[in-house]
């Protein structure tokens, strides 16, 4: 999770009462005691925005969702999060500040990545897929970190054919890991990226 210093150096008063965007998300991870206990392992993760009024005390005068995680959980430890930041106060004589504060629950991270079971995936993959039914499983956040962070693990001549052929790669790896639990889903997409003829 990012340090709360940063909201300080990410949120600026405003001369009016208008919103501004904190640059980046905070992120928060499931050793994290702001992630709701059980959550996780239950693949519940997500991103919600939170409007904040600050007083001028700089603290956390109200605080609403403005974009939800669908997760009433991860809303509720949102709201709670962003009301414990410091802000920085808005000007003498001016209406309060309003920011929004994006905060994003996420189960992995890079370094957990090469570990993740397929297993694991898959159990993230049935929430992802029951709660955000437009989207597809390769819009899920883990399949993109896999995605830019595979480029990297191969050799120059498989680079151009893999940034070309990303998805489909990410999409074999996706449909073997519902059969194949005890796989990782980073060592799938390896091999499937293995498999690609490399530039001559």
């Amino acid at each position: 999770m990012k340090d709360f210093a940063l909201a300080l150096l990410a949120v600026a008063a405003l001369p009016c009462a208008s919103a501004q965007m904190m640059e980046g998300d905070t992120v928060v991870y499931p050793r994290d005691a702001a992630y709701p206990a059980g959550l996780a392992e239950r693949g519940v993760q997500g991103r919600a925005v939170v409007r904040v009024t600050v007083s001028p005390a700089g603290k956390a005068a109200a605080a609403a969702i403005t974009e939800s995680s669908r997760s009433p959980e991860l809303d509720k430890a949102a709201l709670a999060l962003a009301r414990s930041f410091p802000y920085t106060p808005p000007q003498p004589n001016v209406a309060p500040a309003q920011v929004l504060v994006p905060i994003r629950f996420s189960k992995d991270s890079m370094a957990d990545l090469p570990r993740k079971t397929c297993a694991d995936f898959n159990i993230d993959k049935a929430w992802f897929m029951a709660t955000f039914p437009e989207l597809q499983a390769s819009d899920m956040e883990v399949v993109k970190m896999a995605r830019d962070a595979l480029i990297f693990t191969l050799p120059g001549p498989q680079q151009m054919p893999y940034a070309q052929h990303s998805s489909a790669v990410a999409a074999t790896a996706i449909a073997a890991c519902a059969t194949q639990p005890r796989e990782t889903l980073f060592g799938k997409m390896q091999r499937e990226a293995a498999k690609l003829p490399p530039k001559q």
